[in-house]
């Protein structure tokens, strides 16, 4: 057998979870403990590798108890485990044709769960997790580049995998929202196996089914013309080429933003349609 891959964003809900039962144990240390997993990646403590719970990456003994915590509680303890566990209980692969890929944003808080889940995972019987880090989103414009680069990321992991005869599951449970819907849709663009999402009040894990969608490129191709080379032209220049009417669906839809005079091309589109 080839082997199969789940591909799971990284978030806080471990954080969360072991804060309410054992936090604690860490406020002496760490007076925010209870914070952690509500800090936005722009929070100076968060900001890596110099925000305060960046130290705790070197704290031997909460990693310790964090792995502890996963081991002991599986899929109680995060919806990263839970989601996993989920997929392996659906299709009912062998934890050693697994492949685990964690993508993690670039903040303390990220790294410390990514770090813990790819040693908890190898406890819990899966040989080979690996943890990819993403860029620091902490704003509109950084979603917009963090997005490019997540393409750029999930696309690579897909291909390289597909060479190699292995089958592909998402786990869409944890992670930021709007970060993981985009990861099931650019993997389902790229022809995954499926996709898995738990919600805390499931008993049964939800298979969202990788539907063959494709990008319309009637639709998207006279836009990309508009722009050539270009990532903003004047809004003139736009309606002139496609109409007011198409600008206003592109606007609703997010293809595109306005400022100032200038329609600016959001830069995820190109890479989505070239990885497509």
């Amino acid at each position: 057998m080839a082997g199969v891959c789940y591909i799971s964003p990284v978030g806080t809900s471990l954080l969360s979870n072991f804060s309410r039962l054992f936090g604690s144990r860490y406020l002496s240390r760490y007076s925010d403990f209870g914070e952690w997993h509500r800090l936005s990646p722009s929070d100076e403590r968060n900001v890596f590798p110099h925000g305060s719970v960046c130290s705790a990456l070197s704290d031997g003994e909460l990693v310790n108890d964090l792995i502890g915590f996963v081991v002991g509680q599986r899929e109680r303890s995060c919806a990263e485990v839970n989601g996993v566990l989920g997929i392996q209980r659906v299709f009912g692969h062998r934890f050693d044709d697994v492949e685990i890929v964690l993508l993690y944003t670039k903040t303390c808080t990220a790294a410390l769960v990514s770090n813990v889940l790819v040693k908890a995972f190898q406890e819990l019987g899966f040989p080979k997790p690996v943890a990819i880090e993403l860029s620091r989103i902490g704003s509109v414009e950084e979603f917009d580049n963090g997005l490019v680069e997540l393409l750029d990321k999930i696309s690579s992991i897909i291909q390289e995998r597909r060479l190699r005869g292995m089958r592909i599951y998402i786990n869409a449970t944890p992670g930021f929202k709007a970060e993981s819907a985009f990861v099931v849709l650019a993997s389902m663009l790229m022809g995954v196996d499926a996709a898995i999402y738990i919600h805390e009040s499931f008993d049964y894990p939800v298979v969202i089914p990788s539907l063959p969608i494709a990008i319309r490129r009637d639709e998207i191709e006279p836009l990309l013309k508009v722009f050539g080379e270009e990532s903003s032209i004047h809004i003139n220049a736009f309606v002139s080429a496609l109409g007011y009417s198409k600008l206003r669906e592109y606007i609703d839809k997010g293809v595109v933003v306005i400022r100032g005079e200038e329609v600016v091309l959001r830069p995820w589109i190109k890479h989505l349609v070239k990885k497509s």
